[in-house]
């Protein structure tokens, strides 16, 4: 007999959300075993089996994601693919592995030791051997063509994907790692796998929602100018198609070839996001370039969410940008955001007379001041909240505590 519920499946969907939204990357007994109890269970339980699945250009990642995505039920259940974007370098023999282990970091975070014993002497022989099949491993891949083709693929078979991840945390993602001291830390390819996944969304037209270009765990990494400047109009072409759909975009920007960033790629390839909801730009310290080479002067009629993070941007201008968007805007969130040319208590006050907020929030805040020195603007959130929300004073004002 079919189970008739009490409560209706979209409780208790909610209840499976709750329950299982800690599963992020494997299916859990738990799942399996509320979709063996009812064909409603079943339905509903689905789509929390494999909700993220994470692969890079490795062998064995890749066929994982094709096995995934050929299997009726799992295929229907991903909503996220995260892109690991590391790449493994060349390295021939013995000595250079231990100098670029000085040099860089292993996937333990300590800093290099020689081997004082026989076992140390195996364990960093076979973390160079891992380390040496690994750049083997993704060369033959990329070089046959093999990481795109899989890509696409697989995209095409999960129908339910919105999200793509594009991340530089590896550890997460691989099988059977051993995890060595002497194990070094491959470095964070953001240009290519951008440039990448750009392509795959393009070929494939997936109907992608969501792009996240993640940050490094522990270090201001991200896409750099670099990526721009030597960009071809076919890829050009490929970024503006993937992110013609998109409605939430988060981006972690590297400030390296500053040349890159003024090409004005990046505005055009934003300007085609017709459906933007939320824009998260986070840059590394002391990122300074005209906003006019990020967004342009694009007016996205849904834009409701902004954030930016430790960037330095002309007070006019980042003004200009929030009065576009004054009936659509409805959070903004600054960290430590310096601006020049001008001042907080300009902008807070142009703030105040065009915007209708309902969430703010402010912190880090600081100003040009004399000979080019940043100065801090200090402010507490409460002060910034209280003004721009309701009826407060200016949170620079000489009444504030």
């Amino acid at each position: 007999m079919e189970f008739q519920p009490r409560l209706p499946p979209e409780l208790w969907t909610m209840a499976f959300r709750m329950l299982f939204g800690v599963f992020n990357s494997s299916p859990g007994n738990d799942i399996e075993n509320v979709r063996l109890t009812c064909r409603l269970f079943e339905n509903l339980a689905t789509p929390f089996l494999l909700p993220r699945i994470s692969c890079g250009p490795l062998s064995h990642s890749l066929t994982r994601l094709t096995a995934v995505s050929c299997h009726p039920v799992l295929s229907r259940s991903v909503k996220e693919v995260v892109f690991i974007c590391n790449r493994y370098e060349l390295i021939k023999t013995l000595p250079e592995y231990k100098e670029a282990l000085r040099m860089g970091e292993s996937v333990t975070f300590r800093e290099f030791e020689e081997p004082k014993s026989e076992e140390e002497n195996l364990d960093l022989e076979t973390a160079f051997s891992q380390y040496g099949q690994h750049y083997d491993d993704q060369t033959a891949m990329e070089n046959s063509g093999e990481v795109i083709a899989r890509l696409c693929s697989a995209l095409m078979r999960m129908p339910n994907v919105k999200k793509i991840t594009i991340s530089p945390n590896f550890i997460c993602f691989l099988d059977g790692y051993c995890y060595s001291k002497y194990l070094l830390e491959p470095w964070s390819a953001y240009n290519e796998a951008f440039l990448l996944m750009a392509r795959v969304l393009s070929l494939t037209g997936a109907k992608v929602r969501e792009l996240d270009i993640e940050s490094d765990d522990r270090e201001d990494y991200g896409v750099n100018g670099t990526v721009f400047r030597g960009m071809s109009h076919m890829d050009l072409n490929h970024c503006c198609n993937a992110f013609r759909g998109l409605c939430e975009v988060t981006i972690n920007a590297d400030k390296y070839d500053i040349d890159g960033w003024m090409t004005g790629n990046m505005a055009k390839i934003l300007s085609v996001a017709t459906n933007l909801e939320s824009l998260w730009f986070g840059g590394s310290s002391t990122f300074h370039i005209s906003l006019k080479h990020i967004f342009s002067t694009t007016t996205w009629s849904r834009l409701a969410s902004l954030e930016l993070s430790f960037v330095t941007f002309d007070q006019g201008e980042l003004l200009d940008l929030l009065r576009r968007h004054s009936s659509t805007l409805k959070k903004i969130w600054f960290s430590y955001v310096s601006l020049i040319n001008g001042s907080w208590r300009i902008l807070l006050e142009g703030m105040k007379s065009s915007l209708s907020l309902e969430a703010i929030s402010i912190y880090g805040s600081t100003e040009g001041g004399d000979e080019g020195m940043m100065i801090g603007s200090y402010m507490t959130r409460a002060a910034v909240k209280d003004y721009l929300l309701g009826d407060g004073p200016h949170p620079l004002s000489d009444n504030i505590p």
